[in-house]
């Protein structure tokens, strides 16, 4: 039986040539038994002409495009799972790849063992002048460390367990706790092989939240499922340049984590075998990206002052207040341990401490 995978691929301000390196590690996967939908969706007039588009059509690889009105990634997401036709489906971004072997791994894995969901192991790349030197953050929000030659590109793999597994019954259950527990790195919605069925059996991206929102669809996609597969071999390729990871300041930023948490709640309480307090590590990790994207972001516009009211303010919400007091160490990295400990007690010169230390890897200097 020959299966279609439907990859959809949301591009917005992305190239010409990096979408063109995006659909070629489509056009490099090995194995057989299976072809590919590509459905490209613009979110917002595409920024170069489409036409060579059309040229990238194999026996393997079919094209389909389509142009929304500009909406945001979900609504680009979303736009495409209408439009597909396969029996299964995977996201890729614009800027990232597949490793040559990710479809026909994924796919014999759900095959013979009846999953859902597949998920695998993958990789963090950061391509850029600066990359070998200083740490900069990974889709997982760990910190990658350089390379061992200037210029050359910082590599981190993640893998969520040593073999390959089968999760059902109890250990699918722990598999969805883990999904709120962001610094293992499986909360993402790329880098997974979603069954069709599934997909059509559940609610799409949510429009709504301009964070989080790949978290909350992939938690509500893999608990769903009633059995999800990993496959420990090489399935996707994250793909950033130093020069991007930009810490530009938002005065909504703590408004927008606080909207994706409370969705995740909401979302949580819909599934009965999992209990609210599986949240507060979600909640905590955000709250350490809150610590340096917003209370110590260098760009704020406050002084002194009014940083450290912002600071107080922020660490006594209830929505962070709450995990906060139940904190009482572990279960993340030291760096983030001490964040979240100095947040707890309220040692706010020692937050602002860390947040400093972060914000010199960020900008590349020693």
């Amino acid at each position: 039986m020959s299966h279609t995978i439907s990859v959809i691929i949301p591009v917005y301000r992305a190239t010409l040539q990096t979408l063109h390196d995006c659909v070629n590690s489509l056009q490099r996967q090995q194995g057989s038994g299976f072809r590919i939908e590509a459905v490209i969706v613009f979110d917002g007039e595409p920024a170069f002409e489409t036409a060579p588009i059309s040229n990238w059509n194999s026996p393997l690889v079919s094209i389909r495009t389509e142009t929304i009105a500009h909406a945001g990634v979900s609504a680009a997401r979303n736009a495409g799972l209408r439009a597909a036709t396969g029996q299964w489906a995977m996201f890729l971004d614009a800027d990232d790849a597949l490793a040559e072997h990710a479809v026909d791994g994924m796919l014999a894995f759900a095959v013979r063992y009846r999953c859902d969901v597949v998920m695998g192991a993958y990789r963090n790349v950061l391509a850029g002048a600066d990359a070998d030197a200083n740490g900069v953050p990974d889709a997982a929000g760990a910190v990658i460390m350089g390379g061992k030659g200037e210029g050359s590109p910082s590599v981190e793999e993640h893998h969520y367990a040593e073999t390959d597994m089968v999760f059902e019954g109890r250990r699918r259950l722990d598999l969805c706790e883990d999904m709120l527990r962001p610094q293992r790195g499986i909360a993402l919605v790329w880098g997974k092989l979603y069954s069709m069925p599934l997909i059509k059996g559940i609610d799409g991206f949510n429009e709504t939240l301009s964070l989080g929102e790949d978290a909350e669809y992939a938690f509500r996609a893999v608990a769903a499922a009633n059995r999800i597969g990993y496959v420990d071999e090489m399935v996707y390729e994250y793909r950033r340049n130093a020069d991007s990871v930009v810490r530009s300041f938002s005065n909504d930023y703590v408004r927008r984590t606080i909207s994706a948490i409370e969705t995740m709640r909401d979302t949580i309480r819909q599934f009965r075998e999992i209990s609210d307090g599986t949240l507060d590590d979600y909640t905590l990790f955000h709250l350490t990206i809150i610590m340096i994207n917003d209370l110590f972001n260098p760009e704020a516009p406050w002084n002194r002052h009014e940083r450290k009211n912002h600071y107080g303010k922020v660490v006594n919400m209830p929505v962070f207040r709450q995990p906060l007091d139940r904190y009482r160490g572990g279960r993340f990295p030291v760096t983030r341990q001490i964040a979240l400990l100095s947040m707890k007690y309220r040692w706010y010169y020692v937050s602002a401490a860390i947040a400093w230390v972060r914000h010199k890897q960020f900008s590349g200097k020693q």
